[in-house]
């Protein structure tokens, strides 16, 4: 019975009532108008933003075309980069370091010999025989002196040649090497020689006096080339022809000194003229360096 009047009552209901009540049931429209409206900002904020990048693009594009500094209208190039073969000074700093050291422990050990070169290098005359044979007493400093003096004129043709003629046929290190040998092989010549002549013509006195000034100005010349040497190395390419200048300069007043007390020392023993004693020097000093130039300019560099 209750099923029967609940069907009854609704469709004996009125319409506009059912409306009312449908409509109240039914979901809420959304508002058309409004959607629209945010459709249509949304759409002008797009094309702004879309205007905005296009325009930014054309700015940057321009720039670049109108820029002579970068080049976005050719090909393409590409580079193989290869690794920098970087070589600097470490070989010549060990070098001399080396040579440094070499002086620094010869003077520490060998105060009193190395005092005593100076004292009698700077002395007018060699009457000073006591220190004179002290010198000639002490055999091992003397000889690593000679050696020294061999070492750094050694390096110092070995850079002048680094400078001014470049080696194209051995490599710097050999030149290194070749330059200590050669300047060593001539004053082991030159003193086998000297002693020859001195034991053929019975004056043995009056060489080993020669031989004896000859190599004290070696050792004064191989202590006064270090700081040139230091100098030369590691100076900019502009100061090289002017340290060169000066280093062989002071080089030359020794070498100067040397002749000048050969001959004074050798006057009073021996009958000497001054001509005959240029041409030796000629003759004996500086053809035989002179030769031995130009053989290694022509066969070894």
């Amino acid at each position: 019975m209750l099923f029967e009047w609940i069907l009854i009552v609704l469709f004996t209901w009125p319409a506009s009532g059912y409306g009312q009540i449908g409509d109240a049931l039914a979901p809420a429209k959304p508002d058309t108008g409004r959607i629209v409206a945010i459709d249509s900002t949304l759409i002008s904020a797009d094309s702004t933003a879309k205007a905005n990048v296009k325009s930014y693009h054309s700015v940057v594009n321009n720039l670049l075309l109108t820029n002579k500094y970068i080049n976005i209208k050719d090909a393409p190039v590409y580079l193989i980069i290869e690794k920098k073969q970087f070589e600097g000074k470490e070989f010549v700093f060990y070098i001399l370091f080396t040579v440094v050291l070499i002086l620094a422990l010869f003077k520490t050990f060998y105060q009193a010999y190395f005092n005593n070169v100076f004292r009698v290098f700077f002395n007018t005359s060699l009457r000073q025989s006591q220190l004179t044979d002290q010198l000639l007493q002490a055999k091992l400093p003397s000889f690593i002196l000679n050696i020294f003096f061999t070492i750094c004129a050694g390096i110092f043709l070995w850079l002048l040649f680094t400078y001014y003629r470049p080696p194209q046929q051995i490599n710097r290190q050999l030149l290194l090497v070749v330059c200590i040998l050669g300047v060593g092989i001539l004053y082991f010549v030159k003193y086998c020689i000297l002693k020859f002549v001195g034991w053929v013509s019975t004056m043995q006195d009056t060489v080993d006096s020669y031989i004896f000034i000859i190599f004290l100005v070696n050792k004064i010349s191989g202590i006064v080339l270090v700081p040139f040497l230091v100098i030369l190395a590691f100076s900019l390419p502009m100061w090289v022809h002017y340290i060169t200048t000066v280093a062989v300069f002071v080089i030359a007043l020794f070498f100067l000194s040397r002749y000048i007390k050969t001959y004074g020392a050798l006057e009073n023993k021996v009958p000497l003229n001054a001509f005959h004693f240029l041409v030796y020097v000629m003759a004996m000093e500086i053809i035989p360096i002179l030769i031995l130039y130009k053989v290694t300019i022509d066969y070894l560099i």
